[in-house]
């Protein structure tokens, strides 16, 4: 029985040495280059500033609308946390930009 093991052993330490399939590497390669889809593009600093610019009066827009449609209801604190929680998701969305210098659309939840 211990041959056995041995051997067995002894092929999953050797599947282990062998080369990386180039289709593997070719994947990790795009994802670390952060390629572009076409209702992304890349842009300058100031394109990034603009864009987020937008997207900050887009939300004042949204967070006005969902305040005034729930206004003297008893949800009150469920609308302030889920709007904190949109904004939250749109600073990470911004800090993504902002790092790999890509603009893409940000979208809102439907309420």
């Amino acid at each position: 029985m211990r041959i056995g093991k041995r051997s067995i052993a002894g092929l999953l330490t050797a599947s282990l040495l062998l080369p990386v399939p180039a289709l593997a590497i070719q994947q990790k390669a795009a994802k670390a280059t952060g390629r572009v889809t076409p209702k992304q593009s890349k842009g300058s600093a100031t394109a990034v500033i603009d864009h987020e610019h937008e997207e900050r009066l887009e939300y004042k827009a949204f967070a006005r609308d969902v305040r005034a449609q729930f206004r003297g209801n008893t949800l009150e604190a469920s609308v302030k946390k889920y709007l904190n929680n949109v904004l939250k998701d749109l600073r990470a969305h911004w800090r993504a930009e902002s790092r790999t210098g890509v603009v893409s659309p940000f979208n809102f939840p439907d309420v």
